[in-house]
């Protein structure tokens, strides 16, 4: 993994499909790299610009971190063996998951330098996902059942949400400020699709191309663009794509054999993650 945190602009080229037109629009792509890590994923930004994530370190544990003008900053959960930070609001609260001791995933909230655990009642597994700027705080638990649930907490009181009532999984993974909602769910075939609830309608979003086998749809900003992934095997590869007023984009790192495209803010700043040719996975940050 280089050192640097930050490298020079590259160009990318992202391939609007919509119905049977294709056309071409180029963006500005920058890689993220935490100082010596093996692994940097970008997941989440906000209208600041304030990049949240995760890092691997040489010893293969992994961090939470926060980038803000242009500096890191390390996030770990003083109980934890392990921190991930998902998502971060214009508040600068943020949200993410940490493995503790026992070797149980919770999730937490980080606001004002404080620390407080999210787990729904009876979950035995807890992710936190997103979190709005009125504090509403989505995500997926695994419950007594034992399948994966999505939750909706709202100053402490924890709401199920299943995207449809056949599913085994369904995680809520982004909400904007109007609590409009995006995540992924398995269909009764075990195919992954992302969803949208939007107004309180519940849409599946699956990318338009023939063979798609997995989609996911991470967030949604205040002007109903998603972001997400997509991939024609359940183990990927995968390519990112955003969808924006009805067009869909894919989004490819430049040189990459893997890019997944996990948030975005309201001027359409996307983060992410991309692996390069060598295996090394390496954040991203960029404008279209």
């Amino acid at each position: 993994m280089p050192k640097r945190s930050l490298k020079s602009w590259l160009s990318a080229v992202f391939v609007v499909v919509l119905s049977l037109t294709v056309a071409k629009a180029k963006a500005q792509l920058v890689t993220v790299d935490y100082p010596g890590a093996t692994e940097t994923d970008c997941n989440d930004i906000n209208k600041r610009g304030t990049v949240v994530g995760f890092y691997t370190d040489s010893a293969l544990a992994m961090h939470g971190f926060l980038l803000s003008n242009g500096a890191f900053r390390a996030i770990n959960h003083p109980a934890a063996t392990a921190t991930l930070a998902y998502g971060i609001n214009n508040n600068n609260d943020i949200v993410g998951w940490y493995t503790d001791k026992s070797g149980v995933t919770h999730g937490f909230l980080l606001s004002n330098n404080t620390y407080t655990t999210i787990d729904p009642p009876g979950s035995t597994f807890t992710n936190a996902w997103a979190i709005n700027d009125s504090g509403t705080i989505v995500g997926a638990f695994i419950g007594s059942d034992a399948k994966y649930h999505g939750f909706i907490d709202v100053s402490g009181t924890y709401t199920q949400f299943d995207a449809t009532p056949t599913s085994g999984l369904t995680e809520i993974t982004g909400i904007n400020t109007n609590g409009n909602m995006t995540g992924i769910y398995d269909d009764s075939q075990s195919i992954e699709h992302g969803f949208t609830v939007i107004n309180g309608h519940v849409a599946s979003v699956t990318y338009p191309a023939s063979g798609v086998d997995v989609t996911a749809t991470d967030r949604i900003n205040d002007k109903g663009t998603i972001v997400g992934l997509y991939g024609f095997a359940t183990t990927g590869p995968f390519s990112g794509y955003m969808r924006q007023s009805g067009t869909y984009t894919t989004v490819t790192y430049p040189d990459s054999t893997e890019t997944r495209v996990r948030g975005l803010n309201n001027a359409g700043v996307l983060v992410g993650r991309y692996t390069d040719t060598a295996s090394v996975i390496h954040g991203f940050m960029g404008t279209p």
